[in-house]
């Protein structure tokens, strides 16, 4: 199977996560503590500082094997990190491309600007394309984040709570968007959450989970 991002046994904190493969198409839960979670997103977006490239996570495509860390490993994951969608004093048409304008390849950042009016018709944020961003609420953020991932169409998607802070109403609509996306994009889905009960609507294939009395994580088929 190509675009499958893998795992070694990952030490966080005082526990270890499983080794483990997503590929495209399926949806894992990864149930960790707040500090965890963030050593986790951590492990994804660094590179050793010895330089050695012994990492413990990578993605295999058909494009080759890429490392966490690398700008080829970035650029095929997408992230969705709860209230970090945003920059304020962009307008909400900038903070969609953002992504595209650091990675410097001007044929992509051409291909999303051209897709960025469908794909905000398709999360809701039309009417606010031209606004600047400023405060917004956690919904938005997660628009915007959800917007990215359908413009960027990444490999693996992984979303850190991204639906925690929405009120009843927002939550069923983004729930809904949010599954429309994954049957769009096909991707995978790395959901990493501190609760078992974390509403995102999504029907997962396996779930690891904490064990605090051996302090190690396991997974179980659903």
């Amino acid at each position: 199977m190509s675009d499958v991002l893998h795992w070694r046994n990952l030490h966080l904190g005082a526990g270890v996560v499983d080794a483990c493969q997503v590929g495209r198409g399926q949806h894992v839960r990864l149930v960790l503590e707040s500090v965890s979670q963030v050593q986790f997103m951590d492990r994804m977006l660094t590179l050793p500082e010895d330089g050695s490239g012994d990492w413990p996570m990578w993605l295999e495509s058909g494009a080759g094997r890429f490392q966490a860390g690398t700008q080829e490993f970035v650029e095929r994951i997408g992230i969705m990190i709860r209230h970090r969608g945003l920059m304020a004093n962009l307008t909400m048409r900038e903070n969609l491309l953002l992504p595209f304008l650091y990675q410097g390849d001007k044929d992509r950042l051409e291909e999303a600007f051209d897709e960025v009016g469908d794909v905000a018709d398709f999360v809701g944020l039309t009417a606010l394309l031209h606004e600047q961003a400023g405060e917004r609420s956690a919904y938005t953020h997660a628009l915007v984040s959800l917007g990215r991932c359908l413009l960027a169409r990444p490999d693996i998607i992984v979303a850190q709570e991204v639906h925690i802070g929405m009120s009843p109403e927002r939550l069923a609509h983004f729930r809904e968007l949010s599954v429309q996306a994954l049957q769009r994009l096909g991707s995978g889905l790395v959901y990493v959450t501190s609760s078992m009960n974390e509403g995102s609507g999504v029907i997962f294939s396996r779930t690891l989970t904490v064990q605090p009395e051996a302090g190690k994580l396991s997974g179980g088929e659903e």
